[in-house]
């Protein structure tokens, strides 16, 4: 009988561990090309409250309150021209009170900083 080779069997298992190792790195990157909008940090965020009054969404972006309110009065008159494109603010109004989707707000904020709106 010929006498077992050690340094192949060694190469073979190196290999075999590199293959089975690659193939779950590459398995973790497909999932990862296809991130949602709303991100695990958002998802919480809306566990706790989906809504935010303006003070709060005020501070969520670090503006004043007069600015989202800025912010809101120029979405308002772009959507009534019919010149505005993508997410709107996400406000509602309830008994003359305003309060923010914070899930919407956060994909208001990306299209509004991909497209690099002015306000």
């Amino acid at each position: 009988m010929k006498p077992l080779n050690y340094s192949a069997l060694i190469c073979s298992f190196i290999i075999g561990i590199s293959i089975v190792t690659a193939s779950f790195i590459l398995q973790g990157t497909e999932s990862l090309k296809s991130v949602p909008a709303v991100t695990d940090e958002a998802y919480s965020m809306q566990t706790e409250s989906p809504l935010m009054t303006l003070e709060q969404t005020a501070e969520f972006l670090n503006l004043t309150e007069s600015q989202v309110k800025s912010i809101i009065s120029s979405e308002n008159a772009l959507r009534a021209q019919g010149d505005s494109e993508g997410v709107s603010f996400p406000y509602i109004v309830v008994q003359n009170e305003i309060y923010v989707s914070q899930i919407g707000l956060i994909s208001w904020l990306e299209g509004a900083t991909r497209e690099r709106r002015i306000y």
